[in-house]
């Protein structure tokens, strides 16, 4: 998948980065899926609100998926 973020500590203009959503990460626990970045590093809600991370262009599959993780951050979120 492709998702883009603003550079706020840097460049302060919007990136594009590839992704996967995955269980296979350290991050992951409990069988909820996280989305790991092409460096490898997993996004955690306070990176995704803080750099207004999008998606920008993601499968069928990756949806679902998808679907999962943003219920969570909602719940971590308190919403």
């Amino acid at each position: 998948m492709k998702l883009t973020y603003t550079d706020i500590l840097g460049d302060g203009k919007e990136h594009t980065i590839g992704a996967t959503a995955t269980t296979d990460h350290p991050c992951s626990h409990y069988g909820i899926p996280v989305i790991v970045l092409d460096n490898g590093n997993a996004l955690d809600l306070q990176s995704w609100a803080i750099l207004s991370y999008k998606v920008k262009k993601a499968s069928k599959k990756e949806k679902e998926i998808l679907d999962k993780i943003f219920s969570n951050f909602s719940a971590m979120a308190g919403r």
